[in-house]
């Protein structure tokens, strides 16, 4: 079964992540069909606008603890190599170069923030919960970082780093990762979507390359993801990941 579905409504793509065994998950997986068709969608001229969702009530749990645990056996070099897979698929929004919008619902954690964070309008369900929690497995949110410090402010972005803190979509509201809060976040986020479209197709390319110019380097992230490779070599990451797998807590050794 496909673990990523696009449905097309007139000059508006709607993405669904379909990895539902895993709460959605960023697998490789997963990952690899979502580049896939996000390259694919970049590519099409009569898509103007992009709706990134999930295919059930939980919009995207993190990362793979499991893929995370056998990671940290890899050598740096593998680590490398794969990084056109683990690094890209967080920033999707560079790739894309459209409208991307948000439909969020159930939990967006660690690098299902991140996805967040790549859009440029969410939507998002009352009851939905936002956190970046890598911290508590001895890890950080490299790649994403830049996307979430550009959506909430640096001061926040920190803040929701060293604390790994769950919030709540009006948390989330307040602080700017989220646009609107709407009992049917997908409904919204089509309507807003189909209001885009109809705008001039030149107009919206031209205000993604200009978005685009005027945002960091992408040295930024480049150098972050070497980051993350290092951080994979760490005893500490070992550590929390099993800690978490093991629901204990974690005696890290700091190293």
């Amino acid at each position: 079964m496909s673990k990523v579905n696009v449905e097309i409504e007139d000059n508006v793509a709607i993405v669904y992540m379909n990895n539902l065994e895993k709460k959605n998950a960023l697998d490789e997986s997963l990952s690899i069909e979502l580049l896939e068709n996000i390259k694919s969608l970049s590519k099409n001229d009569s898509i103007y606008v992009v709706i990134l969702t999930s295919a059930n009530d939980v919009f995207c749990a993190g990362g793979d603890i499991k893929e995370f645990a056998a990671g940290v056996e890899l050598a740096a070099i593998e680590h490398y190599f794969k990084r056109s897979i683990n690094v890209d698929v967080l920033r999707i929004v560079d790739i894309l170069k459209k409208p991307l919008i948000a439909a969020v619902s159930g939990y967006a954690l660690g690098g299902g923030f991140g996805l967040v964070a790549n859009a440029h309008i969410v939507v998002s369900h009352p009851n939905t919960r936002f956190g970046l929690t890598e911290i508590n497995l001895g890890i950080l949110p490299y790649v994403i970082f830049p996307y979430v410090k550009r959506a909430i402010g640096e001061r926040n972005a920190i803040a929701l780093t060293l604390t790994g803190k769950i919030i709540s979509s009006e948390e989330a509201y307040r602080i700017g990762l989220v646009h609107y809060i709407d009992e049917k976040p997908l409904e919204k986020a089509k309507e807003i979507a189909k209001s885009i479209a109809q705008k001039s197709p030149l107009v919206l390319k031209l205000l993604m390359e200009s978005i685009n110019i005027s945002r960091n380097p992408l040295w930024e992230s480049d150098y972050l993801s070497l980051l993350r490779i290092v951080n994979f070599s760490a005893e500490d990451l070992k550590i929390g990941i099993e800690s978490f797998l093991n629901k204990q807590k974690p005696q890290w050794k700091g190293k």
